[in-house]
Formats: structure tokens, C-alpha cells, sequence
């Protein structure tokens, strides 16, 4: 009855968590990869083409194998080390890279890129990473 208890326990915050917009990973994947894009705006600051990244960006959640996607606005900083000269910042986040390659190849990918992306922007930044688990 305990391990009954407990099993159900974690059902429900794992369903809890994918609630909440969480992402559920488990703890011992050492292949997950980060996928961030940094876009400058060719109308530097305009809201409307902020907005519209932001639309686009949303989006991209639709396509199979994004895990989480994060994006927004840049914060201005004073301080030196921070590069705030983009307009809008996206994080993805991926099994792993199979799994990017794919979302990147995917029909609606390129679409948005093309048709919604592309015609605003003056500049774009990509990063991508491993992500690893020290233990």
C-alpha cells in the first residue's frame, strides 16, 4: 500500500508540474540541449516587431520534440558584461540533438523563419549547447 501511495504521489507532481508549464526531464539525461536565438529588429525598439517575434516564437511551441521554449524581451543592464543590444531572446530546450535537427528541418520551422522572422529582422544570434548534469 505504501509504494501504491508513493507511485501515486509522483504521478500527481509530474502532472502537476506539466501543468504548471514545467518540463519533465529525467534526472539522469546528460544529452538535453539548449537552443538559444538572440534577433535584432531591423526598426530597432519597434513594438509592433516585437510583438510579432514574440507571436512567431510562441508558435514554435506546436512542432514536435520542443520540450520548453522561453522568450521575451532583452532587459537593459548597465553593466558591462551584458550584451542588451537584441530586442528579443528565445531558449529552446531539446532531448537531445536529433531532436533540434529535426524542429529545425520541420516545414513549419522554415516557414515561420521565412515569412514572419526573416522580413523584421536585421540580425540573428544563435547558441546551442549540451546540456550536462554534474554530479
Amino acid at each position: 500500500m505504501k509504494i501504491i501511495r508513493a507511485l501515486a504521489q509522483s504521478i500527481i507532481i509530474v502532472v502537476s508540474l506539466q501543468i504548471a508549464g514545467f518540463s519533465v526531464i529525467a534526472d539522469d539525461s546528460n544529452e538535453g540541449v539548449v537552443h538559444t536565438v538572440f534577433l535584432w529588429l531591423k526598426q530597432s525598439g519597434d513594438v509592433h516587431h516585437r510583438r510579432q517575434l514574440l507571436i512567431a516564437a510562441a508558435r514554435l511551441r506546436e512542432i514536435p520534440g520542443v520540450l520548453d521554449i522561453r522568450y521575451g524581451e532583452t532587459i537593459a543592464s548597465d553593466r558591462d558584461i551584458v550584451d542588451d543590444s537584441f530586442d528579443v531572446g528565445v531558449y529552446f530546450y531539446f532531448s537531445d540533438i536529433a531532436a533540434m535537427n529535426r524542429y529545425l528541418a520541420h516545414p513549419m520551422h522554415k516557414t515561420v523563419v521565412e515569412q514572419e522572422i526573416q522580413p523584421i529582422v536585421d540580425r540573428i544570434v544563435v547558441h546551442d549547447f549540451q546540456h550536462e548534469e554534474i554530479r
